[in-house]
């Protein structure tokens, strides 16, 4: 059979060397040789983009599955963990995906090559994994997240454990960063891997210095066992950095904050920059539902992260509320997302999470996004599938209240009393919602700021 192929493959590169060669005979198209623009054809399988329709708001022209990752490409070879057919099976959703590399690399050789060229810095720890930044060694300035998931083994220890992520669960996650990274405002998307073994030197040492800061429940004894597991499974995402997050940027004093300044200790926030987040949250929002019927259902604070303005934002409807935009603002953590992805929608449906799984979720008091759970829920009546953008309006409505309780005390200039007059007109709107009706998304919400800004309310 390869002889088959082989030789039809032949008879084709014959045939069409042929037709080149008869082009070469037939006028030109735009100055250049039909042979030539003949040879420049690539044969390749369609990408699920040219399904989509073409917005102005797409990231840079980049092919965001060929970003180049923060390890350069310099011959290293990592070792691949075997891989026996019950296993592969088990993995298949994830390795279905194209953004997900179809082998399992050994823990313990991935780290050795990675901490060759990078140092890592944990920042984070969460139920279901953690984040490390990740610093080039060549390129000191050069920064990229790195997400650490432990996944549920197919059978025997942990293959139970809720605090370990499905594989399906992992594939959606994958999935969804993908799919947005194509928007502004939600987090860059750069690489997948599935490894195999105990967390390695190079990570262990980073997180015993983190988690010696943090109280002692908050490590689960289920992670603790995945970092010592021979056999265990890790799903390894890469991110660009996106700053720090919102939570974070209002509490602490550090370098990198860009809502800081030396008359602000972040026991307040400028109007400008109120309305910058805002606008920039909201309008990711509405591109997501306009292209993927997107809801994010998780916006707190800390799923919201800042960073300086690196020269102008390409956006083109920024400048309806923001000339010059004060911060940057990227949506990270999809995992109680919803949306309708291209490369799944047709096999799976929507991709969504099933909140009702986890019914502590909507018993949290304290935290106003406890409250936007049990809206969520409300409005939804558990059917998680479905779509109903209202929910990123919960979320909209609580961001804001939760901004403008950082107003300053003392006299404003006139700008910013008119600009937090503005703001505190749209949450109030946004409060009484339930009973106007006027919003039923984060779209409507955008459609009222700028005609707002023009002078139509």
């Amino acid at each position: 059979m390869p002889g088959i192929v082989k030789q039809k493959w032949t008879d084709f590169r014959a045939t069409a060397e042929k037709m080149v060669t008869k082009a070469k005979g037939y006028g030109k198209r735009g100055k250049e040789n039909i042979a030539i623009q003949f040879n420049k054809l690539q044969l390749s399988s369609p990408t699920r983009y040219q399904t989509l329709e073409d917005v102005d708001t797409t990231k840079a022209k980049i092919n965001k599955h060929h970003r180049q990752s923060i390890t350069f490409t310099v011959g290293d070879e990592i070792d691949q963990a075997d891989m026996d057919k019950p296993t592969k099976k088990h993995l298949t959703p994830l390795f279905s995906l194209f953004e997900v590399n179809s082998s399992i690399s050994i823990f313990s050789d991935w780290a050795r090559v990675w901490s060759t060229h990078c140092d890592f810095t944990k920042i984070a720890q969460g139920t279901y994994g953690a984040v490390f930044r990740i610093q080039s060694k060549a390129q000191p300035g050069t920064f990229t997240i790195g997400k650490l998931i432990p996944l549920q083994a197919r059978t025997g220890w942990g293959s139970k454990t809720k605090e370990f992520t499905t594989i399906v669960a992992a594939r959606n996650e994958v999935a969804f960063l993908a799919t947005l990274d194509e928007l502004h405002g939600f987090v860059q998307f750069r690489k997948a891997e599935v490894l195999q073994g105990p967390l390695p030197t190079a990570l262990e040492l980073p997180s015993t210095v983190f988690d010696a800061t943090l109280d002692a429940d908050v490590i689960s004894p289920r992670w603790t066992g995945a970092c010592r597991n021979s056999e265990q499974l890790w799903l390894f995402l890469e991110m660009s950095d996106a700053g720090i997050d919102l939570e974070t940027a209002l509490t602490k004093n550090l370098p990198q904050n860009p809502i800081q300044t030396s008359r602000n200790r972040t026991r307040s926030i400028q109007p400008v920059h109120i309305r910058d987040i805002f606008w920039q949250v909201a309008s990711a929002l509405a591109l997501a539902e306009k292209k993927f019927f997107f809801e994010h259902r998780d916006l707190h604070l800390g799923n919201i992260c800042l960073t300086h303005v690196q020269g102008p934002l390409p956006d083109g409807g920024l400048e309806l509320w923001t000339n010059t935009p004060t911060v940057l603002v990227t949506i990270i953590d999809y995992t109680l997302s919803r949306a309708a992805i291209p490369s799944l929608a047709y096999e799976l449906g929507p991709i969504f999470n099933n909140l009702s799984d986890d019914p502590v979720l909507f018993e949290g008091a304290g935290a106003g996004q406890y409250d936007v759970y049990r809206q969520m829920r409300s409005v939804l009546k558990d059917r998680w599938q479905r779509f109903e953008p209202l929910t990123n309006v919960y979320w909209l409505t609580h961001l804001l209240e939760l901004l403008l309780e950082r107003k300053p005390a003392g006299r404003q200039s006139p700008a910013n009393t008119q600009l937090w007059n503005r703001l505190e007109d749209l949450k109030d709107r946004l409060i009484g919602n339930d009973k106007t009706k006027k919003f039923r998304s984060a779209r409507d919400i955008v459609r009222y700021c700028e005609g707002a800004t023009k002078g139509r309310k």
